[in-house]
C-alpha cells in the first residue's frame, strides 16, 4: 500500500510541485492574504482542476468559520464534497476493452494492465485488435512474451472485429480470468471508425456480458480529453478511464473534472514506460499527492 502511495506522489510531482510548495508556505496559518489566495488559485487552475472546483477550494480556505480545520483538510474535504455522488468504481469484468484516440497509450496500458492482473495471480490473455498499425501488434507481442501471457493476433486480418471475436473466444475457452483487448486509435470525430468500434463491442457481447470498456486519456490533453470521451460515449458505453502520462504533465488535476463531468471513475494512472509504472487510482491518495511531497511521506 505504501509503495502505491509513494508512486502516486512521485508520479504527480509535476502537477503538485507548485501546489504543495504553496501549502507548505501556508502551514499553521488560519487566515490567508488575498495575494496568497491569488497565487493558489493560479496554481490550481494551471493543474487543470477547473474553474468551479478552484472557486470552491478558495472559498473554503477563506471561510472564517473553519479556523479549527487545517487548510489541507479543507482542501481535501472540498474535493471529496465536489465529487460526492459520482459513479462508484466497480470491480472490472472478465473482458476489458481499451479505447482512445491515437497516441493516448492504449497498447502500453494494455501491457501494464496485463502485468498488474498477472501479478495478482490471474491468468491473462491479450487480444491484438489494433489491425491498422503493424507496430502495435509487434509491441503487444513483445509485451506478451516478456510477461509470459497468452496473445491472440492475426497479422493477415484487417478486420478488428474478427480478431476480437477469435481472441475473446480463445480466452473464454481457456478459462482465462482476464481478457484485455487492445484496439486501434480512433479519431473521435470520424463516424466510420467509431462505428467499427461499436461493432467490436457488439461482437464481444455475443460471447459474454462480462465486458467493460476503459478509455485511455493522455493527461497532457487536459480538458480536451473530456470532449474526446463524450464523443466515444455516443457509440459505446464507457465503464471508466485510464489516465496516461501523468508523470510528464503539470495538468494532472484533470482527473477531477473528468470524474465530475463524465460521471466516470478513474481506474488507473500510468506514470512511466515500464510495466510497473502503473497505479490503481485511490481518491484519497490522489488528493494527498497534490499537496504533499515524497519527502513528507517518507518522514511521515
Amino acid at each position: 500500500m505504501i509503495s502505491f502511495i509513494k508512486k502516486t506522489i512521485s508520479g504527480l510531482s509535476k502537477t503538485s510541485s507548485r501546489i504543495s510548495n504553496i501549502f507548505s508556505g501556508l502551514s499553521g496559518k488560519s487566515h490567508l492574504e488575498q495575494s496568497e489566495l491569488d497565487m493558489l488559485e493560479e496554481a490550481l487552475l494551471s493543474a487543470d482542476l477547473g474553474w468551479e472546483l478552484t472557486e470552491n477550494i478558495i472559498e473554503s480556505l477563506k471561510s472564517p468559520n473553519k479556523k479549527e480545520i487545517s487548510l489541507t483538510e479543507r482542501f481535501s474535504n472540498t474535493i471529496l464534497e465536489y465529487l460526492q455522488g459520482i459513479a462508484e468504481k466497480k470491480a472490472l469484468k472478465k473482458v476489458i476493452v481499451l479505447v482512445g484516440i491515437n497516441g493516448a497509450g492504449k497498447t502500453t496500458s494494455a501491457a501494464k494492465l496485463g502485468g498488474y492482473y498477472s501479478k495478482s495471480g490471474e491468468t491473462v490473455s491479450f487480444v491484438a485488435a489494433d489491425t491498422y498499425r503493424a507496430a502495435a501488434v509487434e509491441q503487444i507481442s513483445i509485451w506478451s512474451k516478456k510477461l509470459n501471457l497468452h496473445l491472440t493476433a492475426n497479422e493477415y486480418s484487417a478486420d478488428p472485429a474478427a480478431v476480437t471475436y477469435d481472441g475473446v473466444s480463445s480466452g473464454i475457452s481457456k478459462s482465462h480470468d482476464r481478457i484485455i483487448v487492445d484496439t486501434s486509435g480512433r479519431i473521435h470525430n470520424s463516424p466510420n471508425l467509431m462505428k467499427e468500434l461499436e461493432k467490436i463491442y457488439k461482437v464481444i457481447q455475443k460471447l459474454t456480458e462480462e465486458v467493460d470498456v476503459l478509455m485511455t486519456i493522455d493527461a497532457n490533453t487536459g480538458q480536451n480529453g473530456i470532449q474526446q470521451a463524450r464523443e466515444f460515449l455516443r457509440y459505446i458505453p464507457l465503464s471508466g478511464v485510464i489516465l496516461t502520462k501523468m508523470d510528464g504533465t503539470a495538468r494532472g488535476g484533470i482527473a477531477v473534472p473528468i470524474m465530475k463531468e463524465l460521471d466516470l471513475p478513474v481506474y488507473f494512472m500510468g506514470v512511466g514506460e515500464q510495466v510497473d509504472d502503473w497505479i490503481p487510482f485511490v481518491m484519497e491518495d490522489y488528493i494527498n499527492a497534490l499537496i504533499q511531497t515524497d519527502k513528507e511521506v517518507i518522514s511521515g
